[in-house]
């Protein structure tokens, strides 16, 4: 410290603005409002998950149903397209010692 009686300004500033919203809000905390879940947000997901799974069976039911609760052609391809990107994320990692086992289809190599 340089021995000068005068206080730093950049921290009247924050206490200042520290005591402002003490003197505003008390120590009452705002509780956070969670919205549930909407039936067009639960169809897309459910359509996400059905492509990362691979359940094409599933697919049209999941459509209709995300049609009907009010999907967009272009919410449902962005959909789709996350789910594709996501499948070719998955499909690019190494194949490593540990999993190759997994990976070997039984009698696939013969001498």
């Amino acid at each position: 410290m340089s021995g000068s009686l005068c206080p730093d300004p950049i921290l009247i500033a924050s206490t200042r603005k520290v005591g402002a919203g003490r003197a505003l809000g008390g120590n009452v905390m705002k509780s956070a409002k969670c919205s549930q879940p909407t039936q067009l947000s639960l169809a897309l997901h459910a359509l996400k998950e059905a492509i990362l799974k691979g359940a094409t069976w599933q697919y049209e039911k999941l459509v209709t149903l995300a049609v009907n609760a009010g999907a967009t052609d272009d919410q449902i391809d962005l959909v789709a397209h996350e789910a594709i990107e996501a499948l070719f994320a998955r499909a690019e990692r190494p194949v490593t010692l540990r999993n190759l086992t997994q990976l070997a289809v039984p009698g696939h190599f013969r001498r």
